[in-house]
């Protein structure tokens, strides 16, 4: 007794070990097929909801168990047959369902009539000895009608999964160029191919990408002129060509005229957003010319190829290659593409100082050698004016903007990510002020900054970016002052220069003056830094991948000597 009380639960433990060890997806699959019927279903979102479910399928693998994947399909089957009164389609998804697990029952509370009869033909069916396999026991659909006037092939009715569907279209009108546009099941995004001319041919491909999940696949063709305008068509976005994709068919794979097919490609894993455990395979949406380093980051229909990602295929002329691409040795390259994204960067700018001035008393003794200000007679002189005005009259910048130094500038960049570089300028500054004191105009410009950039910053375009930095640097600006020089004074008439020792002067010099001062004009210089810490923005327009104009806008905070300025400049960079 004793040991049978033992053995029963370690018995019970060991088979649902191996049960969770099996399906290890189980739960979260059901999770998300629960999300596709209670909330997209119910929303009448039909195309959503279906594509949740036959992502999970595929998602699943080998690691859901059979009733789980049964009630996927028996739910594919609800949502085609109630949802989109597709009854062929629900019939072959019930086929799908039964395939799996005979015993999987229909959700009778969504199923409409016409649902529900499907489910018991295919249930008849299953019955009698028939396959799940997508269409060997009924006949293909025949082929929708296209609207239009061109001709195009293949016209056939169900294509096996996993297979690229070449297309070959004719037209009678004067064509400069046609498109093949194309969306897979499951997916709200239309895809653009280019066809290339092949004598009185364009041919394009529907990739192996967009028949990974059975269901249905539409596209349309559109032949147009020099100027882009439409002239002829087969199908249209309203009315598209559609084709069932199945996993078997007595169909023969479709093919360019006088071509053999092309070969059945590899499964793909593709996951629906939030199933654990999955992913490797899921498709990025990375347009045309975006930088990548694997073909998994791109949008379906394109390939990672040097670094971007374009159509693939061969090509004639650029207009294969689609606006933003060129056709350079018979493959379709993005313009001014040569490689991966460029991680440093070096050029030239040129920059300018703007620096806001305000001040009282600025050219007193006190305020030159305390607070940045350096006054000189507006005659030229580089000899620093040494007296003090008389006060509280006159001798005040009340604020403004005052041009300064000019700064000529080499630069660098270098990214350690698309989107964060690391860089630097070293450059010479002209237009400084003369001497104050001992100390002479500082000319370097030595500084680090960090940036941030937004967007794709491989494009051509426009490149915007923001950056925090700091660094060396003097800025040196004058304002022109209005005094009262205690140091020439009119007495009975006659301007007289006056000596600081003079008792007019310090009485000038204490703000009661006992001669008239004269009116004189300075250049007050306020003289910023040494140093400073920076803030700022710009954007970049590449006109290439590799060339680009920069305008950047570098705000200053000098110290010790404190003060803001705004540095506007304008560059030019290479990448390598």
């Amino acid at each position: 007794m004793y040991r049978r009380s033992f053995w029963l639960p370690a018995l019970a433990a060991a088979l649902f070990a191996a049960t969770a060890f099996a399906a290890p997806r189980d739960n979260a699959a059901t999770k998300k097929i629960d999300e596709a019927i209670n909330q997209h279903y119910l929303a009448t979102d039909f195309d959503k909801a279906e594509a949740i479910l036959a992502g999970t399928i595929k998602a699943c693998e080998d690691k859901c168990s059979g009733p789980v994947l049964a009630k996927a399909w028996m739910y594919i089957g609800i949502v085609r047959g109630s949802g989109k009164a597709d009854t062929a389609g629900a019939t072959e998804a019930f086929r799908q369902a039964l395939s799996l697990d005979a015993a999987v029952a229909l959700d009778m509370a969504l199923a409409t009539d016409e649902t529900r009869q499907a489910f018991a033909d295919a249930k008849s069916s299953a019955a009698a000895g028939g396959s799940g396999g997508g269409g060997s026991e009924t006949p293909p659909r025949p082929p929708t009608s296209a609207v239009g006037g061109m001709d195009c092939q293949p016209r056939v009715a169900e294509v096996q999964s996993r297979r690229a569907i070449p297309v070959s279209c004719t037209t009678d009108e004067e064509a400069a160029s046609a498109e093949l546009q194309y969306k897979e099941y499951g997916s709200d995004k239309w895809i653009t191919v280019k066809m290339r001319q092949r004598g009185d041919l364009f041919v394009g491909e529907i990739p192996c990408s967009a028949t990974q999940t059975i269901g249905t696949l539409r596209f349309y063709a559109r032949a147009k002129d020099s100027s882009g305008d439409t002239l002829d068509n087969y199908g249209t976005k309203r009315a598209p060509i559609e084709i069932a994709i199945v996993n078997e068919t007595s169909e023969e794979p479709p093919s360019l005229p006088d071509q053999d097919a092309p070969d059945r490609c590899a499964e793909q894993e593709v996951c629906p957003p939030g199933l654990p455990g999955c992913g490797a395979g899921a498709r990025g949406d990375k347009g045309w010319g975006a930088s990548c380093e694997e073909t998994r980051e791109c949008s379906a229909g394109l390939v990672c190829a040097n670094g971007t990602c374009e159509t693939g295929g061969s090509c004639s002329a650029d207009s294969d290659c689609g606006a933003d691409g060129s056709c350079v040795d018979g493959e379709c390259t993005s313009k001014g593409k040569s490689g991966a994204p460029r991680k440093l960067w070096l050029g030239l700018a040129v920059g300018f100082d703007l620096a806001f001035l305000s001040g009282d008393e600025v050219c007193s003794q006190d305020s030159q050698a305390n607070e940045g200000f350096a006054c000189f007679r507006t005659s030229g002189s580089e000899e620093q004016y040494a007296f003090d005005p008389q006060p509280n009259k006159a001798n005040k910048i009340s604020g403004g903007i005052a041009p300064g130094t000019i700064r000529v500038m080499a630069e660098g960049q270098y990214f350690l990510t698309p989107s964060i570089s690391l860089g630097g300028r070293l450059g010479y500054a002209f237009n400084g002020g003369p001497k104050a004191g001992d100390k002479a105009f500082l000319p370097l410009h030595a500084e680090v900054r960090g940036s941030y950039w937004l967007g794709d910053t491989s494009a051509v375009g426009f490149r915007p970016f923001v950056h925090l930095g700091g660094g060396m640097a003097q800025v040196d600006a004058s304002l022109r002052v209005t005094i009262l020089d205690c140091s020439r004074q009119s007495i009975n008439g006659n301007v007289q220069p006056i000596d600081p020792s003079n008792a007019h002067y310090e009485s000038c010099a204490r703000g009661t003056p006992t001669a008239q001062p004269t009116a004189a004009q300075l250049d007050a210089y306020k003289k910023l830094g040494q140093a400073f810490v920076g803030l700022g923005g710009g954007v970049m327009y590449a006109w290439a991948e590799d060339m680009g104009v920069v305008l950047d806008v570098n705000v200053m905070f000098m110290l010790p000597s404190s003060g803001q300025v705004i540095e506007p400049s304008l560059g030019i960079m290479k990448g390598f």
